[in-house]
Formats: C-alpha cells, structure tokens, sequence
C-alpha cells in the first residue's frame, strides 16, 4: 500500500484538523509514493525506535510525539532527533505524528487513559474551540469513592507507571476524577469547574501546583511519557484496522536506561 493511502486511512479516524493550533502532526519524513507493508508505532522517536522498526521489516513508524516539533536548522548528526531523521531516511523508515490530534479524538490519549481507570460518564475536560473534535482531557466517576492511596495504586497499575505523587487538600475520598494526557498542569481550573475533587497529569510547574492545592484540589503527578504510552495498543488497534496492515508496537529501553 502506498503512504499517501496509509495516511489517508489513518486520518480519516484521527484528522489532522484536531490538532492544536502550535502542533505539527502529520508526516514528517517519507515519499508519499513509496510502499509500506508493516507499520511500527512507538511514543518517540529516535535511533533506537528506528533501527528496531527497521530490523522488524517496518517502512512506516507512527509516533506520538513529532520528531520535527521546532523548526530545523539544519540535519547534521549531531543532535539526537536529528541523527533519528538521518537513521530514518538512510534505512527508508518513513515518520508520521499522530500527537494532539490523538490526544482530543474521542478514542484517543485521555479516553483511554479515563476509560483504562474504569471511569463512567466520561467527558472532555476543555471543549474543543472549533467544534469538530471531542475535546481535551477528560473527566469521569469511579463507581464507589475511593481514598487518595487507593485511587493512586489503581492508576499505577492500570496505566503501568513506574511512580506517581499525590498532593491532597480536598476530600478524602475521591469519586471524581479529571486528568490531562501529558502537560496539561495549566488546565486544573477546567477540573476545578467540572466538579473533580483529583486531577491527573504530568509536569505540573509549581505555581499551577501550588494554586491547585490551595484550591482545594487533589493532584496526582505521574511521567509524562509513561502517562501516554498506556494509549499506544489503542492507536495501534485503530491503524490496523483501517490499513489491514501489520501493526507493531516498538518497545523503548526509557526505564532500564535512567536511575531514578
């Protein structure tokens, strides 16, 4: 199949118009007339991801995260994401972003996250301001309420995180649960409105921490890249169906490579 086709598949359930106005999804490197048999899909890219989807046959590799966020000024290897764009042309890896598009698609980053938590009634936490996508972050019930501990082990295990932080002024126990899918430390106010009593996301800055808290919200600050990997099978699910493609999902060595 063609990458014009595959991207034409793919957004036909994920259109780049979702996107946020400063966002650069879409494809970054690749011939739109060259041939893709498989597909890898992995949160970032780098030489790691795109010498592994290129030893399992992968002529595409869907990312998350753009590698060509800001502009270039040059494709000397020197610098990682660049040397990750001269890996990808050098072994015919083409890269496409799938990023917040995927985050405000009615099945994307934070549906997921919400829905891998076992939340009801979810909803977008922002509406989106043009209309046409579900929105950013999301909001939800458990079905019972749950202390801070508990809600903290259950997030750990159903996201599998590594670790979070909890910060708790508010009730001791929690039914209603808004988060944001990466670093949406900025939309605690729209968790505060739609009545949360925890809000989940990751890199919190210390002022948006600090004013959360003494607005009696509950925060729980989780990794940033962890948080959304847990949406990862999901996208990988969505483009295998809509291509009839192989579809795998590339593994990163992130936790084995830091001591934390």
């Amino acid at each position: 199949m063609k990458l014009r086709d595959v991207i034409c598949l793919i957004e036909k359930r994920i259109p780049l118009r979702w996107a946020e106005d400063w966002d650069n999804p879409g494809l970054q490197v690749g011939d739109p007339g060259s041939e893709i048999s498989k597909i890898g899909i992995a949160l970032d890219v780098s030489e790691e991801t795109v010498s592994k989807a290129s030893e399992r046959g992968c002529s595409l590799l869907v990312s998350h995260h753009p590698i060509i966020f800001r502009p270039l000024r040059n494709i000397i290897p020197d610098r990682p994401a660049a040397r990750a764009v001269v890996s990808a042309i050098k072994n015919g890896v083409a890269l496409y972003a799938a990023h917040t598009n995927w985050d405000s698609s009615p099945e994307g980053v934070n549906f997921t996250l919400a829905e891998l938590l076992g939340l009801d009634d979810i909803a977008p936490l922002k509406d989106p301001s043009d209309g046409t996508s579900w929105g950013m972050g999301a909001v939800g019930e458990l079905m019972v309420p749950l202390p801070l501990e508990t809600v903290t082990g259950l997030i750990r295990e159903r996201w599998s995180l590594s670790c979070c932080r909890a910060y708790r002024t508010g009730p001791a126990m929690i039914k209603r649960i808004a988060l944001g899918g990466g670093s949406c430390g900025d939309m605690w106010p729209f968790a505060a409105d739609k009545g949360a009593s925890l809000f989940v996301t990751a890199d919190i800055s210390y002022h948006d921490r600090q004013d959360a808290l003494n607005f009696g919200l509950g925060l729980v600050e989780v990794d940033h890249g962890e948080m959304e990997r847990a949406s990862l099978p999901k996208l990988r699910s969505i483009i295998e169906k809509e291509t009839g493609l192989t579809v795998e999902l590339i593994s990163e060595t992130e936790r084995e490579s830091y001591t934390i």
